[in-house]
């Protein structure tokens, strides 16, 4: 169950992974990331590691066609947000796409490997279930996919 903050009335949302409804799911932080929390953040023996201002990644799917990290960022409200994207490997180096919402992240993921999602998401609801972040609904609309 995620609650949503739509018109400051919360309301219970029954959404789940797989939904397209579910990719306009957002997780928000109450806090930063900072070189002292981070490791908080690390993900299945990958250590989280600050890949530029405000930007901080851990893998959260490695394959060899396919690849997924998790992104804690700041987006332009100033809220700190878990967002996901596609790794690839370029001519020399590694680099990460566009950023995703929470619940498209997940939905990418769930379509390449169910379990793998599914064990993404309980981490996800487990920074919710330690009061450390908030699931939010965005409007479709809404450029809150930890983009800056």
């Amino acid at each position: 169950m995620i609650l949503s903050n739509e018109n400051d009335d919360f309301q219970e949302v029954e959404l789940t992974l797989g939904d397209p409804k579910f990719e306009q799911m957002l997780m928000v932080l109450n806090h930063g990331i900072t070189k002292e929390n981070a490791s908080e953040y690390n993900f299945n023996g990958n250590d989280m590691q600050e890949v530029g201002e405000s930007v901080w990644a851990v893998p959260a799917y490695l394959a060899d066609d396919f690849s997924l990290f998790f992104l804690y960022t700041q987006i332009g409200t100033e809220d700190w947000v878990v967002a996901f994207a596609e790794g690839k490997m370029q001519t020399e180096q590694f680099e990460l796409g566009q950023p995703m919402t929470t619940g498209k992240g997940l939905n990418v993921l769930a379509e390449k490997d169910m379990d793998r999602a599914q064990m993404v998401t309980g981490f996800v609801n487990d920074i919710s279930k330690a009061g450390e972040g908030e699931w939010r609904m965005i409007d479709e609309g809404n450029d809150e996919d930890g983009e800056k």
